[in-house]
Parts: structure tokens; sequence; C-alpha cells
């Protein structure tokens, strides 16, 4: 597990003051809210754009907790891995660096992000089978783009979609990912210091936020995240709530950063 984070099973318990706060916030309009959700793809085009591929540091998990999380999965077998909403490879190619058996497949909704990870793994001589696809589009997974997974990760991208469209994205992953294969999810956790400081005008619903730039945030309790998947026909290997508490010595702040964590398997 990443250096000072800390596994629990029950959300964090806010202060009476950021209750409070997070009580005060009012729903954005209806046709605010729509027109997010129509610019959604526009918004993270417009965000790759704007950052290339700097804003995101790569996901350096250790090799040990990614062999904890999926200890059935073999380091020297062929595994076919799937990175789902992959923005620019952040993940992808740290899981090249240390299992270079790997058969490496990725996809996002973003042209941009893409475009960025096809130029890094040509520069790198890393070979990585890219697709754009849009995870709540069933129309985009009627077809053979990518081998089923062994392995899926779906880090930080639940949470960027609306919450009523949750459902759809797994039932659309789901034709990518063989019987018995694993899907490690990672995500922002209710109560994260993020949602408890959003402004009051940046509601769209219940744990739903947006951010300056148009990208969204949903905050997970982990029992809804395991009704999403058991729903679909996995069952939950592990799941947790991980805080860590991260400072800010340039604000002089010490924040606490709240995400879930949780490892499913495909069983029909």
């Amino acid at each position: 597990m990443d250096e000072g984070v800390v596994s629990y099973d029950a959300p964090l318990i806010l202060t009476e003051e950021d209750t409070k706060r997070i009580q005060s916030k009012s729903v954005i309009t209806d046709f605010k809210r729509s027109k997010l959700e129509m610019e959604a793809m526009k918004n993270w085009d417009k965000f790759y754009r704007r950052n290339s591929a700097n804003f995101f540091k790569d996901r350096h998990w250790s090799r040990h907790e990614l062999l904890e999380l999926c200890p059935d999965i073999s380091p020297q077998e062929p595994v076919v891995f799937l990175e789902a909403g992959c923005g620019v490879g952040n993940m992808v190619f740290p899981i090249a660096e240390y299992f270079p058996s790997w058969q490496l497949n990725a996809f996002d909704f973003s042209a941009n992000a893409i475009k960025l990870l096809d130029e890094r793994s040509d520069a790198s001589k890393i070979t990585v089978n890219t697709a754009i696809k849009d995870l709540t589009e069933p129309s985009h997974f009627n077809d053979e783009t990518f081998p089923l997974a062994d392995l899926t990760t779906l880090v930080f991208v639940l949470s960027s979609i609306h919450p009523d469209k949750h459902t759809t994205v797994i039932r659309n992953l789901t034709k990518y990912v063989k019987c018995g294969g694993l899907i490690i999810v990672r995500d922002y956790g209710v109560n994260d210091h993020a949602m408890v400081r959003f402004a009051v005008d940046n509601k769209l619903a219940d744990r739903f936020y947006v951010r300056q730039d148009g990208t969204r945030a949903y905050f997970f309790y982990i029992d809804e995240l395991k009704k999403i998947f058991t729903d679909e026909g996995y069952e939950a290997l592990r799941s947790e709530y991980l805080f860590k508490n991260t400072q800010n010595r340039l604000k002089n702040l010490c924040v606490d950063r709240v995400f879930v964590q949780a490892v499913f398997r495909r069983i029909r």
C-alpha cells in the first residue's frame, strides 16, 4: 500500500463545521447540469489539450501492491491488461515497466488523450493497443477491438461520470472482461477534502460536483460501489476506504484525502 495510506472499512467522520458546509450547498439549475452532461467529452478534450501529458503523474503503485491486490495474476504469464478510461496512460506505462510480458490495451473517450498516449507509446517503443471509446455508449462495445482482459483497471474514472450511468458503464466494460477476470477500482471516497471544499455553486447532485474547467467528480460510499458491480455479475474480493493525511507546505494546510478501492471478479 502507498506510504502513509491507512485502510478502513467505514467512511471518514466529518467535523460539525464541515457537515454544515456540505449541507449549505444547493444544486445548480437543470439547464447547467444538462449542458455539462452534453459537453463532458469536450471538456476532457480541452483538459488534455491544455495540460498535455503533464498534469497527472504516472501511477507508480508498487509491484508488490499490484500483486497483493491480485494474487492470482501471474507476473510472468502473458496477461491481457486493459486500462479503461486511460487518459494519457498513467497506469499502463508503469504496468509495462513492471510486467513486460503483459499485453497492453487502453481506451478513453478523449481523442486528445489517446493521441498523447500513442505519441508516448511510439517514443518509448512500448506497444499499447488503443481506441477511442465512450464508456457510457453501448454501441462502442459491440466489437472485438480488444481481447478479453484478465485484469482491468478503472482508476478515477467512474467519479467523472454521472452516477445515473454507472451501471451502464460496468455493463459495457464487462464485454471486454473475461469470465474470471479482475477489475481494480480506485476512486474518490465520500467526505474527501475535495468534496467538502467545493464551492457552494458547484453542486450537481448529492456527492456530485463540477470543477471550474467543467470536469466532474463523484464521491463514493464503498457499499454503493460494491452494489454496482455485484448487480452486474461480479463478486467483491476486496473493498476498503483509503485515508491519507496530505500536507500542503506552501499553503500550510493539512487535509484528509479519502479514496475507495476494490477488486472485483467477474463471475457471470
